[in-house]
């Protein structure tokens, strides 16, 4: 089972097309970096990967579930390069 997969992944912020039609699977053990410019959709496929934002349209999944499941972030690191996300208010201390 692979670690990561998309099927036709996309994200539309209103008239820019930040991912478009992302096909890919991650095998476990696999080694695999996402490389572009600025603006190639690179942070916006982990955000969707991670449930950050929403998908435009096709489907993620990550370690077998849908993306933001707490049984798949239990097992993800994410430290964004600006901390601003509000999901993250939501946590508390255990």
């Amino acid at each position: 089972m692979p670690v990561i997969e998309t099927e036709n992944l996309r994200k539309v912020y209103r008239d820019v097309i930040a991912v478009d039609s992302l096909t890919l699977s991650v095998e476990q053990g696999e080694v695999f970096g996402f490389l572009g410019p600025n603006g190639a959709g690179k942070t916006t496929t982990v955000k969707m990967l991670l449930g950050l934002v929403h998908a435009t349209s096709g489907s993620a999944s990550l370690l077998g579930c849908k993306p933001g499941e707490p049984q798949a972030m239990a097992k993800v690191g994410f430290l964004p390069e600006h901390f601003h996300y509000s999901s993250f208010a939501l946590l508390t201390i255990e």
